[in-house]
């Protein structure tokens, strides 16, 4: 399953050093990359995010639904705000969402195929 988190380094409302909050610092995100790692995660990719309430957001693949619980205890582990969520890929998602619809659509058709059959 494929996953990203989201990390504050900082915490909220706290001053920053001038470009502290864009460049995070690489001890920072090498030791963060290798928790993930000891708790069954694996980093495909790291970036720093601009212009929104978090600094980091890594990229990531585990096996086991868990690992994404486990991450972020570790984040708030070592006093980062930090949240983790499943990611699909866009048409992965859009075929569960017309999957989804026509399972709905069935259910509703067959409960008006029972009213009719009451009536």
């Amino acid at each position: 399953m494929q996953f990203i988190t989201l990390v504050q380094l900082r915490p909220a409302g706290a001053s920053t050093e001038t470009g502290s909050r864009v460049a995070a610092r690489a001890t920072q995100w090498r030791h963060l990359q290798h928790q993930i790692q000891l708790v069954g995660g694996r980093v495909n990719q790291i970036w720093n995010v601009l212009g929104n309430d978090y600094d980091l957001m890594f990229v990531c693949e585990a096996d086991d639904p868990k690992t994404l619980h486990r991450i972020d205890a570790v984040c708030k582990g070592q006093g980062y705000a930090a949240k983790t969520h499943p990611a699909i890929e866009a048409e992965e998602y859009a075929r569960l969402v017309e999957d989804t619809a026509n399972v709905l659509d069935y259910g509703r058709r067959r409960r008006s195929v029972e009213v009719e059959r009451e009536a």
